[in-house]
């Protein structure tokens, strides 16, 4: 059978090479003479605490040669951190994973950050809800094995011990000054976040126009209204882009023309859509998809106001013209 390989021979190769550079005193021994687990007394455990310490994930004031429980959980932070087995146990897989850390950082100290749109709680979804379960299951306070879009109770659960250990009011909501602390946070660690791809980026921007236009819900319909005080269809569409820096034409005609032409079949949450009434020519009619056949739109009918629709029912379906794309 062929002998495991050591994480002693790497550590003594890498160090003889200079590409590692440990914190270390006469009195340590070399790290990685052997696998470190809670529970073990061992020279090599008080060199492995000062390298968490070193980029901020074993938040203890001194160190010592124990292995123990709070050891573990930095353990397991770094490699949820860099997406490996979480076992607690520092072996091998540990180590690279330690060493592709130190050196990224080196590399680069510019750590991403979250940015703030909007104030995050219970039941909120988005791109944006994605990037603070990242955020707080790299600094160790949710324990998940995937983040969603959605901000569920174990979401605001960790918000709450985040904002309790930062001295902030834990009310489990992601506003302004919890984003910062959670910024500073990151930052003062080296933490980078995933990159955001240009898909995710448009998706992100899409919730956050969708969840500006929600907060509309229930604002009564007003003829020629572009204000909170009341909406017409397209003054209720040009003041929920405006909030997120998007200029549209203030009539439903001018709107009809602008970003690209989309069919039905190809609508995504973020895109204008435009319906025409049997009785007039031209459009007469805007609204902003969310996805799965739903819109929201100020509504001259019925009650009126600013609604929720169904795309597929007999009267918009019938009157549906096109969609416009204005996210790029």
């Amino acid at each position: 059978m062929q002998k495991r390989k050591t994480l002693k021979g790497t550590t003594l190769a890498l160090a003889l090479s200079g590409v590692l550079s440990f914190a270390s005193s006469p009195t340590y021994a070399v790290l990685g003479d052997q696998e470190l687990m809670e529970g073990m007394n061992h020279p090599d455990v008080q060199v492995l605490q000062e390298e968490l310490k070193s980029i901020g994930l074993y938040d203890v004031e001194s160190t010592s040669t124990y292995f123990d429980e709070n050891t573990t959980k930095a353990v397991r932070s770094l490699q949820i951190l860099q997406g490996i087995e979480i076992s607690g146990i520092f072996d091998l897989n540990t180590y690279d994973a330690l060493i592709a850390l130190k050196d990224s950082s080196a590399n680069n100290n510019k750590a991403a950050k979250l940015t703030f749109y909007r104030n995050l709680s219970l039941k909120d979804t988005g791109e944006d809800v994605r990037q603070l379960q990242e955020a707080l299951k790299v600094m160790g306070y949710l324990e998940i094995d995937q983040c969603t879009e959605y901000f569920g109770e174990q979401t605001e659960g960790a918000l709450k011990s985040f904002q309790e250990d930062n001295e902030l009011i834990p009310d489990g909501i992601a506003g302004l000054r919890t984003i910062e602390a959670i910024n500073k946070t990151l930052v003062g660690r080296g933490i980078a976040l995933p990159e955001v791809s240009r898909g995710t980026e448009l998706g992100s921007k899409a919730a956050n126009i969708l969840a500006t236009a929600k907060k509309y819900l229930g604002v009564r319909y007003s003829y020629g209204g572009s204000t909170p005080n009341g909406f017409d269809c397209s003054g209720f569409t040009s003041y929920v882009f405006k909030q997120h820096g998007i200029t549209l034409p203030r009539a439903t005609t001018g709107q009809a023309t602008v970003g690209t032409k989309v069919s039905k079949a190809d609508l995504q949450p973020g895109d204008l859509v435009i319906f025409s009434n049997t009785y007039k020519a031209g459009p007469s009619h805007v609204g902003i998809y969310m996805g799965n056949g739903k819109f929201i739109h100020s509504s001259s009918t019925g009650s009126g106001g600013v609604i929720i629709s169904d795309i597929n029912s007999n009267y918009y379906s019938s009157h549906f013209s096109y969609g416009r794309r204005v996210l790029n």
